[in-house]
């Protein structure tokens, strides 16, 4: 892991970006971490969304929220196509990026590419080897359910905006069956990109026995605000 750029700390947060050489790639990032913490201090990694990055409001939120009210630290990555990950000449549209991850193995390189960042987090001193969450809609949740799957150190996820039989080919229910920590699943009533039926058949396929679903009405992109500090609480109980 290599720092980019300075560190800076505001109300406590200090977050730093870093590039992670892994597999022949390279992957961008931020972690931020309580200004005064000591280890083990655990951490939430945050998946965004499809057409987002690492630094969208709504994740730095989030992780300065899971920092400055529990002590919990928070890094990102930026996926595949998105962010500092994408092509020199611009965001390939939504298409483009379907037809990639459908020709491709990326779900297993972002599960390798998860693992690499949560090993090279917890050599860090100021963090150490303390409890991990996840946290990812939409795209988070179609690269970040089979990460759960198959990492043990995770003890709690926040899921959801996805189904099955969304790009993975039957891949996402599969996986979900190895999926046993607690999980808050979120949907979307009204989601016009995931039918709710996908979306029920995916939680439902969650072996969790620990496991809740909140639904609301509105659109892909409505999640309400109240429900991110749902979230925040869920994961910081199960983590700490």
């Amino acid at each position: 892991m290599q720092w980019t750029g300075d560190a800076t700390t505001s109300k406590a947060v200090t977050e730093r970006g870093f590039s992670l050489g892994h597999a022949g790639r390279s992957v961008p990032g931020i972690v931020w971490t309580p200004e005064d913490g000591q280890a083990p201090t655990p951490v939430v990694l945050i998946g965004h969304g499809g057409g987002g990055h690492k630094r969208e409001p709504h994740i730095l939120a989030l992780a300065r929220r899971l920092v400055r009210h529990h002590g919990i630290a928070a890094a990102a990555i930026d996926g595949p196509l998105h962010g500092d990950r994408a092509p020199a000449d611009g965001q390939p549209t939504l298409e483009e990026r379907r037809a990639a991850y459908r020709e491709s193995n990326v779900v297993d390189e972002m599960i390798a590419d998860w693992k690499a960042t949560l090993d090279a987090l917890q050599k860090l001193p100021e963090l150490g080897v303390g409890k991990a969450g996840y946290w990812g809609l939409s795209m988070g949740t179609m690269f970040g359910l089979p990460f759960v799957a198959a990492e043990p150190r995770i003890a709690v996820a926040t899921l959801g905006l996805m189904g099955t039989g969304e790009f993975g080919g039957g891949r996402l229910e599969r996986d979900a069956a190895e999926v046993t920590c607690p999980v808050l699943f979120l949907q979307q009533w009204d989601d016009e990109l995931i039918p709710r039926e996908n979306a029920a058949t995916l939680f439902g396929a969650i072996a969790s026995t620990d496991k809740r679903l909140h639904a609301h009405p509105g659109a892909h992109a409505a999640v309400p605000p109240e429900e991110f500090a749902f979230t925040e609480a869920f994961l910081a109980e199960h983590v700490r």
